[in-house]
């Protein structure tokens, strides 16, 4: 079905709480003069031949594979075989060639090493439907989903796109994110988040994005459809060193006017030093907001889409 060539990726092994990650490298596309240079190739394709019904074609299943093939050092290649033969859950993040972000959990498969030094490859193969683990309210009893695409991957204009703009397995909650403080509630008739907060800390809620970082600028933008300010609110994207706990580079804050209806954008320029980004929106005392539709891009001009292969 589709081949797509990636420009750089990351690999993650998140820690359970702020620090150090794990584990955590880059590789990148062939440049003259560059070390350990590698190809990094997404593909999905049928896991079958289709089936023929009513004159049209249904594929049942997709697999979907992440292909990285370079030089690569010893003491790379010995990283990569620890975590491949600890079966460790790990987290892929990257930059497509025409705008993409790519957003995968999974384990790795190791390919032959020839030498020290010499030509190598590993993969992340996985099988699924496609789509997302939508919401259902036809069923008894109604299945809540999760949100996550089925193939536990997004490879999108939107970063945010692994998880569907819906309501996850945490009621009032939207899908993929998390919660600190405040009280979230689903506005399923309007696909919105509600959000609001009385206590006299700040609340939260934010995302996490693993990624090559490399000095381009990411842009964070947010539908809102209202705002009850009393004591303050802004959306924010900040990039860490390690998970969660050292920032880098200048994170942007952008206020949160009273009765906004606008569609808010944060950007930041995120330094080679960085492993990760955080997108949040903040509120304070007595705020009350709503929002849907959220992406990280790295485009300036919003565009809302959602990776439904």
């Amino acid at each position: 079905m589709s081949r797509s060539q990636l420009e750089k990726i990351s690999i993650a092994d998140v820690p359970n709480s702020n620090g150090a990650f794990d584990y955590y490298n880059t590789f990148s596309v062939v440049q003259e003069g560059s070390d350990e240079a590698s190809r990094q190739v997404l593909s999905i394709e049928p896991s079958a031949t289709p089936i023929i019904e009513d004159g049209q074609s249904i594929i049942m299943t997709k697999n979907y594979d992440l292909t990285v093939s370079g030089l690569f050092k010893k003491e790379t290649i010995s990283g990569l075989q620890t975590l491949a033969d600890n079966r460790t859950d790990v987290v892929f993040g990257g930059f497509g060639l025409g705008g993409q972000i790519l957003q995968m959990d999974g384990k790795l498969n190791l390919g032959q090493v020839l030498s020290e030094t010499a030509s190598f490859r590993f993969n992340s193969p996985r099988e699924a439907k496609g789509g997302y683990d939508v919401n259902d309210s036809t069923l008894t009893p109604v299945y809540n989903g999760s949100g996550k695409h089925s193939a536990e991957l997004c490879y999108s204009t939107n970063g945010l796109a692994m998880y569907k703009w819906q309501e996850g397995s945490t009621s009032g909650l939207a899908a993929g994110w998390t919660k600190t403080n405040g009280s979230a509630s689903w506005d399923s008739s309007n696909e919105e988040q509600d959000f609001t907060y009385s206590g006299a800390q700040t609340a939260k809620l934010h995302r996490d994005l693993f990624l090559p970082c490399d000095g381009r600028t990411i842009y964070f933008h947010v539908d809102m459809t209202a705002a009850s300010i009393t004591t303050g609110a802004n959306i924010k994207i900040e990039a860490f060193s390690n998970y969660g706990g050292v920032n880098v580079g200048t994170a942007d804050t952008e206020t949160i006017p009273n009765g906004s209806t606008a569609t808010l954008t944060a950007s930041m320029v995120v330094p080679d030093t960085a492993k990760m980004i955080r997108v949040s929106i903040n509120i304070g005392q007595d705020d009350t907001i709503s929002f849907k539709n959220p992406t990280v891009q790295l485009d300036s001009t919003y565009n809302f889409v959602e990776f439904n292969t």
